[in-house]
């Protein structure tokens, strides 16, 4: 068994080198009061047009590599090894490697953001690199289950790391709660298809650990998050990340899922006590005459009520959205330009931007049209965003209503993270595995 003194020393390393690249960060240049003269600035020549692209095209490519290297280590693991020891390991090397030394970046979380981006502006473009980083991890979750989760994504592999007590929460607020994540997904999408830019990565609260700095909201946002990792596991790969969410939807459908014992199962209830995400389901009980009665009519009046919640939120986020429009800037420089040109403002270029483009010269047709596109995008992305969180929410209802026919202890695919603990704790692990590693 792990002994908790390792989680102590990773913590305290994990603190002092972001301690240190922070202070590094913030450590302002030397103010000079002598009479010394600074020598004349040499300006370098230019650099060569390949040079800096061939420095990021190898970067991207090394980040794919040690991504699938790390993918297969995992499944490996997880299927074949059943090591939680290995997946420790794994995990630190993922924090420090793909955390600390890439600084969390490239990383798949963020990269559907930039799949939309695509659709959104077709010019602007896509590399392999970050398909590949995008699609790897999920088609390693329709194989083996989420094995990226356990032990590969740096995010994860910190929460993890730092665990120390894991308190159960309610299945209730595990339902509620998860839904979140979902959420979050259509938030980055709306905020990518209006213009708003990557607001996933923006509020990434490890990223701004593994950059050794970052926004203070942000900074401290992470350390929230770090303190509840604490004492609830994982709380942002459960309820807030939303490339979470597709693997959990990927996982769930996985050719091979995450088994707790590689032979019999005899009831002894440790897996479900261990495991921390609440990724253990116990054998099913028989269900009451009144609950068969009443099972087929929640199942009927959930699947009648998904149209209607799917109809009612997009009506609401068609709504609502527009009133956010004012944060895109084409729709505040174009709404300043009617105010002006219309005579609610008595003097023409009064805000800054009006000002600019009046001595510029330029031509503000082009920006009142962008502008009213541009709301007209919130409008259509906000219904979208409206319906998707319907959505999500009527099958919710309806997967709730499904009773399931459990005689063992079985894992949650959706929800479970593969790291190991159920059958590091099973008593038929040792004896009928494939490879006694990690004891």
């Amino acid at each position: 068994m792990l002994s908790y003194r390792l989680h102590y020393v990773f913590v305290a390393v994990f603190l002092l080198c972001f301690l240190v690249g922070f202070a590094e960060g913030r450590n302002p240049p030397p103010v000079f009061e002598s009479d010394y003269v600074l020598p004349e600035t040499e300006t370098p020549g230019p650099i060569l047009p390949n040079t800096a692209k061939n420095f990021v095209t190898v970067g991207m490519s090394l980040s794919v590599t040690l991504y699938a290297l790390f993918l297969v280590i995992a499944g490996l693991a997880v299927h074949y090894w059943r090591s939680r020891k290995i997946l420790f390991c794994l995990a630190i090397a993922s924090v420090v490697i793909l955390g600390f030394l890439l600084q969390g970046c490239p990383c798949p979380v963020g990269m559907f953001q930039n799949i939309v981006q695509v659709f959104v502006e077709p010019a602007a473009g896509i590399s392999w690199t970050v398909i590949l980083l995008f699609t790897l991890p999920l088609l390693a979750a329709l194989f083996w289950g989420r094995i990226f989760c356990s032990s590969v994504c740096p995010l994860g592999a910190v929460q993890e790391l730092i665990a120390f007590k894991n308190l159960k929460i309610s299945d209730r607020f595990e339902h509620i709660f998860g839904l979140f994540r979902f959420f979050w997904l259509g938030i980055g999408i709306f905020c990518v298809a209006v213009g708003l830019g990557y607001i996933v990565c923006r509020y990434d609260p490890f990223v701004a650990f593994f950059w050794y700095g970052g926004m203070y909201p942000v900074l401290i946002f992470g350390f929230i998050v770090l303190a509840v990792c604490f004492f609830i596991g994982r709380p942002f790969c459960r309820f807030m990340c939303p490339y979470g969410a597709l693997l959990g939807a990927c996982g769930s459908v996985a050719a091979r899922k995450v088994s707790i014992t590689p032979g019999r199962c005899d009831q002894c209830k440790l897996c479900e006590h261990v495991c921390p995400y609440n990724a253990i389901l116990a054998p099913a009980k028989e269900p009451t005459a009144a609950e068969r009665r009443s099972g087929p009519m929640k199942m009927i009046i959930a699947i009648l009520a998904l149209p209607l919640l799917v109809l009612v939120f997009a009506q609401m986020g068609g709504a609502l959205a527009p009133r956010l429009a004012g944060l895109n800037q084409d729709v505040r420089t174009a709404k300043l330009l009617y105010l002006e040109e219309t005579g609610w403002v008595p003097t023409l270029g009064t805000s800054p931007e009006t000002r600019g483009l009046m001595q510029t010269g330029t031509d503000t047709y082009e920006i009142k049209q962008r502008g009213i596109e541009a709301y007209r995008m919130f409008g259509v992305a906000g219904f979208g965003l409206g319906a998707w969180i319907g959505l999500i929410i009527g099958i919710k209802w309806v997967s709730l209503t499904i009773r399931h026919r459990r005689r063992e202890y079985e894992v949650d695919s959706s929800r479970c993270f593969a790291c190991g603990r159920c059958f590091w704790y099973c008593p038929n692990q040792k004896g009928q595995r494939l490879l006694l590693i990690g004891d």
